[in-house]
């Protein structure tokens, strides 16, 4: 039987995403931060049984909900505590939110917007990184953006089981990292029915806020309570208000800059068919009155980047939510310039800009890994994105002969070269950093500390606690009455390390996009 169009194009959505959230998913190490905590807090509380507290190196974690960690600790029951693993639910979040964007924009508008709305998605080499971690945001992000895709069902449908798959999203997303998953979803909706004039006492009703309320607390709320009572307290106070109130209206670190920042992420974390941005969002605000999934979408993008132009902490990670919203902007308007109705369908400008992004891409690659500790020695890996700039051409030359095949072309070209970059580039990368380099050792000694501090992504590989010493008294005792002992220890400088009696160095090594190095020692 012959497969119609439409199901053609949902397969290949489906294959499309599996293979770009999928492929060598464990071929890395977890040497970022956020991985190596999130993995290895998963790993501790599925070896307590403890589905509770969140630990890492064996000291309460409060940085985040729990969601996360029970999407790890169910992967590690079945495939293994490993990379892999902890990275699954998270690609399976992405392949979800990109079936639920294609299917919801073939819903309401039609099915060439829908493909292009899952290409916009699928040619983000940032989406595709996003889902590829370890970490909470992949969780918020799909169960945002089914908040808002189930209430627009409901709204359009006046069927209130969609309005019930709505609350549970948002209790799902408060979850996977607190007030947010309330906060953002509730203020795009609650825009949106300002706009649309629609908010009046039927929809009110209709919504029935009352029962919703129940499900988001019956979703979210156990734990969160359960988390207060069994740690009295401490999680609840550090979470709310370090991690949420301090964050947004403190900052941590160097994380802050101007307003605009925000906006600046979403643009740069939507390449490159973010590149098409101006004549997207003027498509989207002319056609606003003949379709209202278009308006939602820009209700939610916007609220998503004036939220976090506001926060003080701005980093690229949190304005993701928005990149569903905005692909929907975008595919709206590829499907029409595909189909000839927008008067100016001259995209040569915007190919002009691809192709000089598409150059500079091999060459940013060459002098990064030139100029980079532990680099230095992988500068050929630049050759493997000369496929960008090949790319881009091609799309150059089909502009004259096909629009559609033209803008294929430039997603195509990042979606290979994602595919690319996780084959061989990261991994190379990945190589050179000391959490690979030592990983044979940390495995095969039962007995590791640290002096000062140590890379976190060690934890995960010692699969223990690993006692941190910050006096070299109190190393140097521990060590008189310990043999086989491994010493973990980072910073810039590892010469004090010299002053410690009779410790052999076994390694050293620079950290990747760091400036510290770390290094193991035994004693002699």
């Amino acid at each position: 039987m012959l497969l119609s169009v439409s199901t053609k194009a949902l397969i290949l959505v489906i294959v499309l995403s599996v293979v770009l959230f999928f492929s060598f998913l464990g071929g890395t190490s977890v040497f970022q931060v956020a991985e190596a905590r999130n993995a290895e807090c998963a790993r501790e509380m599925l070896e307590r049984n403890d589905w509770i507290v969140p630990t890492f190196n064996g000291e309460l974690r409060t940085d985040k909900p729990v969601l996360e960690y029970y999407g790890m600790m169910v992967a590690y029951k079945v495939g293994g505590t490993n990379e892999a693993s902890a990275r699954f639910p998270s690609a399976l979040c992405g392949v979800l939110l990109v079936l639920a964007t294609f299917l919801i924009v073939k819903r309401h508008i039609n099915l060439k917007a829908a493909w292009w709305s899952a290409l916009a998605l699928l040619s983000s080499l940032h989406a595709i990184v996003q889902f590829r971690l370890a970490t909470p945001d992949p969780y918020l992000i799909l169960f945002h953006a089914l908040s808002i895709y189930f209430f627009f069902e409901g709204w359009h449908s006046g069927r209130w089981k969609w309005y019930a798959g709505m609350y549970i999203s948002m209790g799902l997303a408060i979850l996977a990292k607190g007030p947010v998953g309330l906060v953002l979803p509730v203020l795009s909706i609650f825009i949106f029915l300002l706009i649309t004039r629609t908010f009046t006492w039927k929809t009110i009703v209709s919504l029935k806020a009352w029962w919703g309320l129940l499900l988001v607390a019956f979703v979210s709320l156990p734990w969160y309570i359960a988390v207060s009572i069994k740690t009295n307290g401490v999680w609840t106070h550090e979470f709310f208000f370090h991690h949420n109130l301090h964050r947004f209206s403190g900052g941590i670190g160097n994380h802050d800059g101007p307003f605009i920042l925000s906006i600046v992420f979403i643009l740069t974390g939507m390449l490159p068919l973010s590149i098409w941005f101006i004549r997207a969002f003027k498509n989207a605000w002319v056609s606003r009155k003949e379709n209202k999934l278009i308006v939602l979408a820009l209700v939610s993008l916007t609220v998503v980047a004036v939220f976090y132009a506001l926060s003080k902490t701005k980093l690229i990670n949190y304005t993701t939510p928005s990149y569903p919203f905005f692909a929907i902007i975008l595919g709206t308007y590829f499907s029409k310039v595909i189909s000839k109705k927008v008067k100016k369908t001259n995209i040569k400008p915007e190919l002009i800009v691809f192709t000089v992004f598409g150059i500079a891409v091999p060459l940013g690659v060459f002098f990064f890994t030139k100029n980079t500790a532990p680099l230095y020695s992988i500068t050929w890996v630049a050759w493997l994105f000369v496929v960008v700039p090949i790319g881009a051409v091609i799309a150059l030359w089909f502009n004259t002969r096909s629009i559609e095949k033209s803008l294929s072309a430039v997603a195509a070209t990042f979606m290979f070269t994602s595919f690319i970059f996780f084959a061989v580039p990261f991994q190379v990368m990945d190589n050179q950093s000391p959490v690979v380099k030592f990983k044979a050792e940390i495995e095969s000694f039962d007995n590791i500390v640290a002096y000062k501090t140590f890379d976190n992504a060690f934890a995960f590989y010692a699969k223990d606690r690993i006692s941190v010493f910050k006096e070299p008294d109190e190393l140097e005792d521990y060590l008189k009455d310990h043999e086989d002992v491994l010493i973990i220890s980072r910073d810039k400088d590892l010469s004090y390390m010299d002053s410690i009696p009779n410790l052999t160095c076994l390694q050293k090594g620079h950290d990747l996009f760091s400036s510290r190095s770390s290094g193991i020692y035994t004693v002699e």
